[in-house]
């Protein structure tokens, strides 16, 4: 975990130097080919008259600035620097998940011969079930915050050979499963949507993923029950998520149990009950 810290900030600190780098690549690769060409000898001008000093060149131009991030030089460090921060979140939830075993085999080998009375073993495995919570939600909130970190590295990566290579799109894959099943635990739900919709869209096997449509349909379902209970919230807004929550419930149990099954059948009439509330509201206004 130390070294993962070491090699990301290595590559933080290397980031602005890359940039100016990259910029002025062309015109530095253009003096050395003209220096390996066999030319006359002449005397070289003194250091002070020699043109253009750019040593310390940085744009002011925002577009010069983002052009250099086509190349695959730049894209390459930028999904190093991501796979990195990653795996420094995955280090918080494995040492987690470790600290959790640990604690759960301490429990388990108390004598508590203090205990008298039942209400006093409840109370026990109740503050040890708090525990093991508190050790979980811990974790996951500073491994977000990699994920996080991650997932806007992984969109600064705008070389196209790079963002169609087998490693970014698998990187990619398990990056959103991981963000999202751990905002999902801290019932994070609306995070979670937008990273579903960007999964689901990446490939045809992302398209198939159960998982993902099991995540996004409790996501939108969450998200129709909250605004039924706020006030002040235009039905537009219910309808929208409630109307997203069935489509994904249908497409789930197509992809689970195939559009012939009994399950299917009995989905689709409970979306239909559920649909039918929208057309009452629609009535009202």
């Amino acid at each position: 975990m130390k070294n993962n810290q070491l090699r990301k900030n290595i590559l933080y600190i290397m980031l602005p130097l890359l940039m100016t780098l990259l910029i002025i690549n062309n015109t530095n690769a253009q003096e050395t080919k003209e220096e390996e060409t066999p030319k006359e000898e002449k005397t070289e001008a003194p250091q002070d008259l020699q043109g253009w000093r750019i040593r310390d060149y940085k744009p002011y131009v925002q577009a010069m600035k983002d052009i250099s991030k086509l190349s695959k030089e730049y894209s390459e460090i930028i999904l190093k620097l991501a796979i990195d921060t990653y795996s420094s979140g995955l280090d918080i939830l494995e040492d987690m998940e470790s600290e959790v075993i640990k604690v759960q085999e301490k429990n388990k080998k108390k004598k508590n011969l203090n205990e008298r009375w039942y209400w006093q073993e409840i109370d026990r495995k109740n503050q040890e079930a708090r525990q093991i919570r508190m050790l979980k939600q811990e974790a996951k909130m500073k491994a977000i915050t990699y994920f996080v970190l991650a997932i806007n590295h992984l969109d600064d990566v705008q070389s196209r050979p790079v963002i169609e290579s087998p490693e970014f799109i698998n990187f990619k894959k398990r990056l959103y499963q991981v963000f999202v099943s751990t905002q999902y635990d801290l019932h994070n739900f609306l995070a979670c949507i937008p990273i579903l919709e960007r999964y689901i869209l990446i490939d045809n096997n992302t398209r198939k993923d159960i998982w993902a449509y099991k995540y996004i349909t409790n996501c939108y379902a969450f998200m129709e029950t909250l605004l039924l209970k706020s006030k002040n919230i235009s039905q537009e807004k219910i309808i929208y998520y409630r109307q997203l929550k069935n489509k994904y419930l249908l497409e789930t149990a197509e992809i689970q149990y195939g559009v012939e099954s009994v399950e299917y059948k009995h989905m689709q009439e409970i979306v239909s009950r559920d649909e039918k509330k929208t057309e009452r509201l629609n009535d009202f206004r």
